[in-house]
């Protein structure tokens, strides 16, 4: 893909008020959207190669039917690439194991076959797979991308076992072009670590509640990657002296500002800012007032720096009457609520983790009224609700925590519908979908 092309993609700053209340203070929110143009013909022959290092937990909890699963995603992401795409493989359980270096595909029998080979073993010294895949990936030249994407089901007692120590590792890739995927399974798996590995890493994270529900997560990443646009999405905010402005759905930060999710042909990457305006910085009444600009940056599918165009927002100072009369805008009232069930998810979390299931029942029945309006939102409360009311401890806590983290950032269509419906699955990209329950993949 050309640099030139990722520059027709636009930045769209949208007011959920289109004006600003004289003689008093304001504070304005702003669905900032970086919407990329329709996939042009033949892109996915055009993509430069990729790299990927698939790291496989082969601890004893794997055993039976998780590890076949696991090995069958894995052959199904070997069917997905090209033969100039480089695998590498590796295995890990208390002991780590490079199967296969990360070389160009081929016809990939032979990583097929070192894929059937693996069998289940010990304990997990997850950062060592990890790290190790991470090894395996400086290996490849080029600025292409480079993701290893890591699947476990369990707890890392091996090794390094430290979160935060293991994130900033992740981080520390990232800013050199690897990134990090995770996928954890079950209900045993550390999400806290798993969600942290990849938001640090600049990657995806998912899950599946059982071994069936897997491959759907390998579908999305497989889909997305393949229809990359840009990478290494970063959104700065400036606002006027005076003025304050923070991010509502807790993106990473990054030394300028927030890392924005991997931006696919036809889709869009979003933010919510929130910029607060002192009274005594408005302009009389009838004049416009500059509220913000943004910046947004990132890569090419070869590593070549793209800048977006600059955009601005000002809005014109109304009298109280008149801003009265301002009807506040769908969308960004859409995403707002998402955001704010996404805060209240957190807050069951924390009462499901403490075995709390009154707060917990209390909490689901207080969204329910209050987020009624969204569809979406509606279903993702009413799939928490099935799985709060069997008591799942440590089911409830990854659900919780991964819808959460979805309602907070994805791509989305340019042109997503308002309703949310059961079929959208068969009309949307598997990346693009709006699932009511994050562990399952038939819905």
């Amino acid at each position: 893909m050309n640099a030139h092309l990722s520059l027709a993609s636009t930045v769209v700053l949208v007011p959920r008020r289109a004006g600003l209340c004289a003689g008093q203070d304001n504070t304005v929110d702003v669905l900032v959207r970086i919407q990329a143009p329709g996939a042009p013909t033949g892109h996915g022959a055009q993509r430069p190669p990729q790299a990927l290092a698939l790291v496989i937990d082969r601890s004893g909890s794997m055993s039976g039917r998780p590890l076949e699963e696991a090995k069958r995603c894995a052959e199904y992401v070997l069917g997905k690439l090209r033969p100039s795409d480089a695998v590498a493989l590796v295995k890990f359980d208390n002991r780590v194991q490079r199967l296969w270096p990360a070389a160009p595909l081929g016809d990939g029998a032979p990583q097929r076959a070192a894929i059937a080979g693996i069998h289940a073993g010990g304990n997990t010294n997850l950062h060592g797979g990890w790290k190790e895949g991470a090894d395996a990936l400086t290996d490849v030249a080029g600025q292409g991308l480079k993701r290893v994407i890591l699947l476990s089901d369990g707890q890392a007692n091996e090794g390094v076992t430290d979160a935060d120590e293991i994130a900033a590792q992740c981080a520390a890739w990232a800013a050199k072009g690897v990134t990090t995927s995770t996928y954890g399974l079950g209900n045993s798996f550390n999400e806290e670590l798993m969600v942290a590995m990849a938001r640090a890493g600049a990657g995806n994270h998912y899950y599946g509640d059982t071994a069936d529900d897997l491959m759907e997560p390998f579908q999305q990443e497989l889909e997305l990657l393949g229809n990359l646009c840009l990478r290494d999405l970063r959104l700065a905010a400036t606002v006027p002296d005076g003025f304050g402005v923070e991010i509502v759905n807790q993106l990473p930060k990054t030394e300028a500002g927030w890392r924005l999710p991997d931006l696919a042909w036809g889709a869009e990457a979003w933010a919510v800012l929130r910029v607060t305006v002192p009274t005594g910085a408005l302009p009389p009444a009838g004049q416009l007032c500059t509220v913000l600009r943004v910046t947004v940056v990132g890569q090419s599918l070869e590593g070549d720096a793209v800048s977006l165009e600059r955009a601005g927002l000002s809005l014109p100072v109304l009298t109280p009457a008149a801003f009265g009369n301002l009807a506040d805008d769908e969308l960004v009232t859409r995403r707002l609520v998402e955001l704010a069930a996404a805060e209240a998810l957190m807050g069951m979390r924390q009462a499901a983790a403490a075995n709390d299931w009154v707060r917990v029942d209390a909490l689901l029945e207080a969204a329910s009224r209050q987020f009624a309006g969204n569809e979406w939102v509606a279903a993702v409360l009413e799939a928490m609700r099935s799985i709060a009311i069997g008591r799942e401890r440590e089911r409830a806590m990854k659900e919780m925590m991964y819808s959460s983290s979805k309602l907070r950032s994805r791509l989305a269509s340019k042109d997503e519908s308002v309703a949310f419906y059961a079929a959208e699955s068969l009309s949307v990209p598997a990346y693009l979908r709006r699932k009511p329950a994050q562990g399952k993949g038939d819905v």
